[in-house]
């Protein structure tokens, strides 16, 4: 079976790139470039991102090597989402280069900009069983890409808030506001200082 480094040579070479250009698409050194393709050592978050751009394949071929790695792969390059801080929401950049905690797998098809973040208050939970409720400890994935509409659940920064918040999203009489599902947190209307970040598109709970 392949190895990450070998199929990292082997994208370089078919793109016809050499180490040199690839460490500089990168911002490494090109020592780097060989120790990846000799497999000393693994390329990881900010480096596999970029690694994996530079030639042009998803990070989960050069991991895996089970998917194509042309970009056309469209759910190949957007399966592996970046699971980040929420003090990393509001960092410049694509999601893929922010400092990622863990990489974690959308099943479906997803934006690239989409990351997941770790539901920290009960702000979502619903005091009712039969309804969706986010525990703290729920993995949301959230797509910036996707149109915000009313009854999305929503990432968004209010004012100058240091830190995003996760909310429903809902209009009501020519307003919009940010809903808590835990009627016990406040109900804060969106204004020309709200910035809505991202639909949340899916959650995922460990047992």
């Amino acid at each position: 079976m392949d190895t990450i480094g070998q199929r990292v040579y082997a994208r370089r070479k078919e793109l016809k790139l050499t180490q040199t250009t690839v460490a500089a698409m990168i911002g490494v050194s090109s020592a780097s470039l060989t120790y990846w393709e000799r497999d000393e050592i693994e390329p990881k978050n900010k480096n596999l991102a970029a690694l994996a751009r530079a030639l042009e394949c998803a990070p989960d071929y050069l991991l895996h090597g089970a998917t194509s790695g042309k970009q056309g792969s469209v759910a190949s390059v957007h399966s592996r989402v970046p699971l980040i801080n929420w003090d990393a929401v509001l960092e410049s950049g694509a999601a893929e280069e922010r400092e990622a905690e863990d990489w974690l797998y959308y099943p479906k098809q997803c934006g690239s900009k989409t990351f997941a973040l770790t539901v920290s208050n009960d702000s979502m939970v619903s005091p009712y069983p039969s309804n969706k409720s986010y525990p703290t400890g729920t993995i949301i994935f959230v797509d910036p890409d996707l149109p915000i509409k009313a009854g999305s659940r929503v990432i968004a920064q209010v004012g100058n808030a240091a830190q995003v918040t996760f909310k429903e999203y809902r209009e009501d009489g020519g307003n919009s506001y940010l809903m808590p599902i835990n009627s016990q947190y406040p109900t804060t209307i969106v204004d020309e200082d709200t910035v809505l970040i991202g639909t949340v598109i899916g959650s995922f709970m460990t047992e």
